[in-house]
Formats: C-alpha cells, sequence, structure tokens
C-alpha cells in the first residue's frame, strides 16, 4: 500500500510539474485575438490612406495613360514614315548616356525599312484627305517601294477598317476611315 502512495504521489508531483512546464508554451487564445483585432485595425487605417492617396493621383494616372496612347500612336506614325523616306534625324541614345547626356527624352524607337505594304499606304494616305489609286502606286515607287497595283487593292481589301475607298466615274480614290 505505501508502495501506491507513492506511485501515486509520484505521478501527482510528476504532473504539476510538467504543468508548470507546458503552461508557459501553451497558445493563449486571447492573445492571438488581441492581435487579429489590431492588424485588422492596422490595416483599416492604412487601407483608408492607400484609397484617399489613390484618388489624389487617379487624375494622373489617367492624363499618364492618355499621353502612352498619344506618344505610341506618333511612334507608330513616324515609324511609318521613316520606312518610306529614311532615317536621319534621330540621335544615339547609346551615345549620349556614355557622354551623360540626359537621353530620358530622347526617341528611341525600333525602326523597321521592311513594313508591311499596308502601313507605307496608310503614311502616304496620312499626308492627303484623299488620293487615287494610282497616285498612291507612283508615290510609293517614288520612295523606292515598286508594288502593282493588284497588290495595292489587295492590301485595301484586306485593311478596310483603315482605309476608306470611294470610286468615281472609273477612277478609284483612297482615304483613311475616321
Amino acid at each position: 500500500m505505501n508502495t501506491e502512495k507513492r506511485n501515486t504521489d509520484s505521478t501527482n508531483n510528476l504532473t504539476s510539474v510538467a504543468s508548470l512546464c507546458n503552461d508557459g508554451s501553451m497558445i493563449r487564445f486571447a492573445d492571438i485575438e488581441k492581435g487579429l483585432k489590431q492588424q485588422v485595425s492596422e490595416d483599416v487605417r492604412q487601407l483608408r490612406a492607400n484609397y484617399t492617396e489613390q484618388g489624389k493621383l487617379r487624375k494622373h494616372v489617367i492624363r499618364y495613360r492618355d499621353l502612352e496612347r498619344e506618344a505610341k500612336s506618333r511612334e507608330d506614325r513616324i515609324r511609318r514614315a521613316t520606312a518610306l523616306i529614311g532615317v536621319d534625324d534621330f540621335t544615339d541614345v547609346a551615345k549620349d548616356l556614355k557622354a551623360g547626356d540626359d537621353a530620358s527624352t530622347s526617341i528611341t524607337l525600333i525602326l523597321d525599312p521592311d513594313l508591311p505594304l499596308w502601313l507605307l499606304m496608310q503614311a502616304v494616305v496620312e499626308q492627303t484627305s484623299e488620293i487615287q489609286v494610282i497616285e498612291l502606286q507612283h508615290a510609293l515607287e517614288h520612295f523606292g517601294r515598286k508594288t502593282s497595283r493588284q497588290a495595292i487593292e489587295s492590301a485595301l481589301a484586306a485593311h478596310k477598317e483603315t482605309f476608306q475607298t470611294v470610286v468615281r466615274s472609273r477612277d478609284k480614290f483612297v482615304s483613311l476611315k475616321r
């Protein structure tokens, strides 16, 4: 009996010691809940500040996007024009950077001298309100792009979203769609 009491006392003592040791590492749910509430409160405050700042910047972002769209349109037009007339008016950005010059406003374009015919036609037609197909063919030949009337007619048919054609008596005129 004495042995049984000793085993029970030993078990109770061991349980008490184990409880004391484990008590410090137990998860405190109240602390987690308090931390989550503080986190949500801070996130809400920061989110409101973000929305306020976004509201202030919105008009500038819209203006930036408008400028980007306009710049892309102008770059495309420069590519078409330089494919016909050549490239002489652009600076070498690599040289500007090596010299320490500000190249942030330099025009850097990847120019393609072999643009498709319809883009070259668009470059010519942009310079006139309308042009006769035969005159368009002669203009392209003037800029070194010898092409046939059939190729021009084919490009006009394939790109109806860009070109508008009108037949007057026996003459066919081309203009850009607005």
